[in-house]
């Protein structure tokens, strides 16, 4: 499909673990179709890490309380169960919580094992009491994708307890579908992906990552109807060519090169800027309302046409 070869992602906003991305122009229909697959994937199918099981000294079961302790069991394995995890490798990771005294226990207070790290710090895990308080937390940290159901976990030693987990680093995903326009083609999509992430991703890696594993996934039905491989990888390998651009990057040669005369505004505002020696929308770049103003017969009518095109082609009018 031809309007599929000039996709560009544009960096709308991006601050911390969130991040909001362009995609466009797209054929009718697709920003619905694009923007609903990969809101799944980034729910569903990314990779986290969190705990997966505690042994909690002094505690023989979930339903326990701890002297000293503001919050009973259940309240604090609720609290663990929120906190988020970077892994550099898929092995199993011990960590625990050693803390005495009067004080609130942080998700930053965990004592980590080696290539972990907590994402979450300021997760509030429990609040000791008194000055002879003390929680004994050993934890079990994993990656994986999806859920992980604690019933179908064994008990592998006494007093050890099996939570459920939400490996997902996605917190939130957002979308929507606006008009785009390539040139005089104006019946085109635009999706508008935000992401927001636990911090053990980046939000444009998050993105990247369901676009990777949406493309694989459409790669193996291809070769499951007879494409051969090496196909696939060629195909892909024109796809990757798709640019990412900063929401500030100037407007493309194709758009500066329209035509003043081939733009959707009123004979009297061409004729007006084609007076004034505009004869393409690069020749507006750096213009100015008073200098549309000053043109021959040029009023607030035509300015607000113009201001309005050029705004729906990326170019600013200084003043405006």
């Amino acid at each position: 499909m031809e309007a599929f070869k000039d996709i560009k992602v544009t960096i709308r906003e991006e601050e911390g673990n969130w991040g909001m991305y362009e995609i466009a122009p797209l054929p009718r229909g697709y920003g619905q179709t694009l923007g609903n697959a990969l809101r799944r994937i980034l729910y569903s199918s990314l990779k986290g890490a969190g705990i997966t099981s505690v042994k909690v000294k002094g505690a023989k079961h979930e339903y326990s309380t701890i002297a000293g302790v503001k919050e009973d069991l259940v309240s604090i394995i609720l609290n663990l169960k929120q906190v988020k995890f970077n892994l550099d490798s898929q092995e199993i990771k011990k960590c625990k919580i050693d803390m005495k005294g009067k004080t609130v226990v942080k998700a930053s207070d965990i004592i980590v094992d080696a290539g972990v790290t907590v994402t979450t710090p300021d997760i509030v895990i429990a609040n000791l009491t008194d000055a002879s308080s003390a929680l004994n937390i050993e934890m079990t940290v994993q990656s994986g994708v999806g859920y992980l159901d604690a019933t179908l976990a064994e008990r592998s030693s006494e007093g050890t307890i099996p939570l459920d987990c939400d490996f997902t680093p996605i917190e939130k995903v957002s979308m929507s579908v606006e008009q785009a326009r390539k040139g005089q083609e104006t019946d085109l999509d635009s999706v508008v992906i935000g992401v927001l992430t636990d911090g053990s991703i980046a939000p444009k890696e998050a993105l990247l990552q369901s676009s990777s594993i949406l493309q694989e996934f459409a790669g193996k039905v291809m070769v499951a109807m007879g494409v051969s491989k090496k196909e696939v990888e060629e195909r892909v390998e024109e796809i990757n060519k798709i640019e990412v651009v900063q929401e500030e990057e100037e407007t493309s040669d194709e758009v500066e090169d329209l035509r003043v005369e081939d733009l959707p505004i009123s004979k009297r505002s061409k004729t007006g800027l084609l007076s004034g020696g505009y004869k393409t929308l690069a020749d507006l770049r750096n213009v100015s309302v008073e200098d549309l103003l000053n043109l021959s017969g040029f009023g607030n009518k035509s300015l607000n046409e113009v201001v309005e095109l050029l705004n729906q082609y990326g170019v600013n009018i200084k003043g405006e």
